[in-house]
C-alpha cells in the first residue's frame, strides 16, 4: 500500500514538472505580419463620409446620383442625411432620410437607394413637385456616410449625424463638398 501512494504522489509531481515545463517554454519566432498603419494599433478600417449639393428640377425628374468612386461591402451600411436647418446658434441639423415633409401642397418624401458603386437620392410626392419653394429643391445639401460592416452597432441610434461621425471618428472640415449641379 505505502508503495502504491508513493507511486502516485511521484505521477503527479512528474505531471507537474511536465505542465510548467510545457508552459515556460517558448517557441521560435513567427513571419513578420503586415505593416501596419503607422502610429495606430491594430486594425482600423474607417466609414466614408462626403457631402453632395445640388438641385432638384424637372428635367433631373426630382433626383440627385452619383458614383462613390470606390466600391463599398455588401454588408457595409450606407446612411444619408439631410441639411434640413441651422438653429439660432449656427448649428446644422442633420435629418436621416427617409424623411417625410408635410407641406401644405401635401405630403413629399426624400428619399434614397444604392448600389455597390453608386447612389441616388430622390424627392416623391403626392402632389407636383414643381410646386415646392426653392427652399426645398434649392442648393440642398446631403451627407453621405458609408459605415464599414465592423462598425455597425445595432443599439446605436443612426439619427443621431454626430454620434454617428464622432463613432467613424470623421471630423467636420475633412468632409469633402461636390456640387452635383
Amino acid at each position: 500500500m505505502e508503495r502504491s501512494n508513493h507511486s502516485t504522489i511521484i505521477r503527479k509531481l512528474f505531471l507537474i514538472t511536465t505542465a510548467v515545463l510545457l508552459w515556460s517554454c517558448e517557441g521560435p519566432m513567427g513571419p513578420e505580419g503586415p505593416p501596419g498603419t503607422p502610429g495606430q494599433d491594430g486594425v482600423n478600417i474607417v466609414g466614408e463620409v462626403f457631402e453632395i449639393i445640388g438641385d432638384f428640377t424637372q428635367e433631373g425628374n426630382f433626383g440627385l446620383s452619383g458614383e462613390y468612386g470606390f466600391e463599398i461591402l455588401e454588408s457595409d451600411k450606407v446612411l444619408i442625411y439631410r441639411l434640413a436647418d441651422v438653429d439660432q446658434e449656427g448649428n446644422d441639423i442633420w435629418k436621416l432620410i427617409p424623411q417625410v415633409v408635410f407641406h401644405q401642397n401635401g405630403i413629399f418624401t426624400y428619399d434614397y437607394d444604392f448600389t455597390f458603386y453608386d447612389y441616388s437620392i430622390y424627392m416623391s410626392g403626392e402632389f407636383d413637385l414643381n410646386s415646392l419653394e426653392a427652399g426645398f429643391t434649392d442648393d440642398q445639401i446631403f451627407r453621405v456616410l458609408i459605415v464599414p460592416a465592423d462598425r455597425i452597432d445595432l443599439r446605436m441610434d443612426y439619427s443621431d449625424h454626430y454620434g454617428v461621425l464622432k463613432m467613424l471618428k470623421v471630423d467636420e472640415e475633412d468632409i469633402p463638398k461636390i456640387h452635383l449641379n
